[in-house]
């Protein structure tokens, strides 16, 4: 988004985008710990963002150069006898937690389980960026979003695996995929947007003034 502020503290209302994805996170019976990846020039700030859930915080690690690398440093900084780690966007703070609670199930029972979205648009195969040149079958293909987990040992194993053989997929369910087979995807919502853009901080601030009322406030 530009300037100097990490886009998981700027605020929807008046919390923090940060805070809100915890708060969901938190909300699912299966969650017990966070693991906050996090630039060290923020400390400071996500640990003040972060107050309301100080006991629930397990790690703040520096994160890397790549998504890979963070997703590591968040990995390892775990729990030793967590079942299951799951990985979430801080930027998606509108995460049902009925949906994290049911990929950390899946994932459980399966191995590894994202969640997504069924594809609603007609997909064109461009392959020089101008010219479309197959119409394909939708029903195929899913939005990916996350929370993404596996099973902790095999979420460390292929980790270990990527940094071994320079693999570096965009997102967790490419390295499950690469070194064992499928993951199970879990139907989420579409309001499970990313705060990415500025145009997504508009849309985040009516589903935040429309969810905060129906809640009768902040959590």
């Amino acid at each position: 988004m530009g300037g100097e502020t990490s886009k998981a503290l700027r605020t929807l209302g008046d919390r923090t985008i940060l805070e809100r994805s915890a708060a969901a996170l938190l909300a699912a019976p299966s969650v017990v710990e966070l693991v906050v990846v996090i630039r060290e020039e923020d400390r400071g700030a996500v640990e003040e963002a972060l107050h309301a859930h100080r006991g629930s915080v397990h790690a703040l690690v520096e994160g890397g150069a790549e998504r890979t690398d963070s997703v590591h440093a968040g990995v390892r900084a775990t729990s030793d006898d967590v079942d299951v780690i799951l990985v979430h966007d801080a930027a998606r703070c509108f995460v049902e937690p009925d949906h994290v609670e049911s990929v950390a199930r899946a994932a459980y029972e399966h191995g590894s389980a994202l969640l997504g979205t069924r594809v609603s648009d007609t997909l064109k195969y461009v392959p020089n960026g101008f010219l479309s040149e197959e119409s394909m079958d939708r029903d195929q293909y899913w939005a990916a979003q996350t929370p993404q987990g596996m099973r902790a040992a095999r979420f460390h194993d292929v980790l270990a695996r990527a940094e071994r053989d320079g693999f570096r997929p965009t997102d967790d369910a490419g390295l499950h995929e690469h070194y064992h087979g499928p993951s199970r995807v879990v139907e989420g919502s579409r309001n499970n947007v990313k705060m990415t853009a500025p145009d997504d901080l508009v849309l985040g601030a009516a589903l935040a003034a429309l969810l905060d009322g129906a809640d009768g406030g902040a959590a």
